[in-house]
């Protein structure tokens, strides 16, 4: 693939030949002139090709032109503008080859509300080319995920339920899974477990997640628990007085102060032993958020496998291509139709972007670490043609539906 980096180099090396062959012809002086005329040629190649405002010679993300998208340095602009920051990965961070073996091993599947994660979840049961695949029955809600030798290789919603807490986090996780699989199998023995997850854009999925809590969805049962107990009503106030926030509207959504929508993919992907849990007292605000985003970084980079909901074909290929398994079935992305578009106001958005600017961060992040690994893939299997523009005109606060969702499979129902 050609990149900028090369064809710098490669114009500097046609530059110098003719130096060189000229030189003899046509004294110093004349050398020299056409030495800082190529020079300013140069220059004038190079303010062309990265533009006015940042340049990079990153090999894995900018292409020559028209594939070329300059990546930006500051997450948040870059989301504005549709693009993505600079990060660099070790070729072991973006080509993870586990080792797994189903008799022995756990895939562990942290499941973040409205991310599509329960698609993804479905298919890990229902959808997955195995020996001894998942048995599901009709009327039951949870699957038998067992493996030849009769231990769950799969811990997840539909497979074991929460059994660590409603849609657990990394830090419940991480303090849990363990225990609860000796108890689930009845057997003490060693595991390797394989944390897997779902992100989703910030912004739609806030929205997603308001117009699920005006339907009457809660998680009020979740038991946010760190640090050996749960999160108090001082800690974690909530948004609402009686059985659950029906028919509430977006300023009010925005206005809660204590709403876990805010940042949600942040803090639970986080370890929130590092920030006192959900004690906020004695702790720097900006200081805090930085802690808890680095974490949730450091803990998504660790994971073997992550997907995007905005990516459902490279997320069920990534997903293959990293564990050896194969689902029967192609993942689908839904055509969005605007249908159902919600109208927000200048001042809405704005507040959106604050409250969720961690997630923003993580995503712009995780968006940029999935497709290079997604290229990775796909030079490793002989693939050459060209991953896709890193530009995205789509606009960020269009939260029409995009993911299949079945808002009548009450989450708490597998508790």
């Amino acid at each position: 693939m050609v990149n900028s980096e090369n064809f710098a180099r490669r114009t500097v090396h046609k530059y110098l030949q003719i130096i060189r062959s000229k030189r003899k012809k046509m004294g110093w002086k004349k050398t020299l002139s056409l030495f800082f005329l190529m020079c300013a040629m140069g220059t004038i190649l190079f303010v062309y090709f990265c533009g006015s405002n940042f340049c990079s010679f990153h090999q894995d993300i900018t292409t020559i032109i028209p594939q070329t998208v300059i990546p930006e340095p500051e997450s948040m602009t870059a989301y504005k503008n549709g693009r993505l920051p600079f990060n660099e990965f070790e070729d072991n961070e973006l080509d993870r080859n586990p080792s797994v073996n189903l008799d022995e091993d756990v895939i562990v599947f942290l499941h973040i509300q409205k991310t599509g994660g329960t698609t993804f979840g479905r298919h890990l049961v229902k959808n997955m080319d195995l020996e001894s695949p998942c048995k599901c029955y009709r009327k039951k809600k949870r699957c038998d995920c067992y493996s030849k030798k009769k231990t769950i290789w799969l811990f997840s919603r539909y497979s074991t339920g929460w059994i660590c807490g409603l849609h657990a986090d990394w830090t419940e996780l991480t303090t849990c899974v363990e225990q609860a699989m000796n108890k689930k199998e009845k057997s003490v023995r060693s595991r390797i477990y394989h944390y897997i997850t779902i992100l989703r854009d910030p912004v739609k999925r806030y929205l997603s997640e308001w117009k699920h809590v005006q339907r009457g969805a809660t998680w009020k049962t979740a038991r946010l628990f760190c640090n050996g107990r749960s999160a108090s009503r001082d800690e974690i106030a909530p948004c609402y007085n009686g059985t659950d926030w029906s028919d509430v509207t977006l300023d009010e959504f925005l206005d809660c102060k204590d709403n876990l929508a805010r940042n949600r993919q942040t803090r639970m992907l986080a370890n929130l032993t590092l920030i006192n849990c959900y004690n906020t007292t004695g702790f720097d605000v900006q200081k805090r958020d930085k802690i808890m985003l680095e974490s949730a970084k450091e803990n998504l980079l660790n994971m073997e496998y992550f997907g995007l909901t905005e990516f459902q074909s490279y997320t069920q290929k990534l997903f293959e291509h990293t564990f050896k398994l194969k689902f029967v079935a192609e993942f689908s992305q839904l055509p969005v139709t605007h249908s159902d578009r919600t109208q927000i106001t200048e001042v809405q958005k704005a507040k959106i972007l604050e409250q969720n600017k961690l997630d923003i961060d993580l995503y712009q992040f995780a968006k940029d670490l999935f497709l290079q690994r997604v290229r990775k893939m796909k030079m490793s299997e002989g693939d050459d043609t060209i991953l896709g523009d890193y530009a995205d005109s789509k606009d960020i606060f269009d939260d029409s539906v995009d993911i299949e969702d079945n808002e009548d499979d009450n989450d708490e129902d597998y508790i």
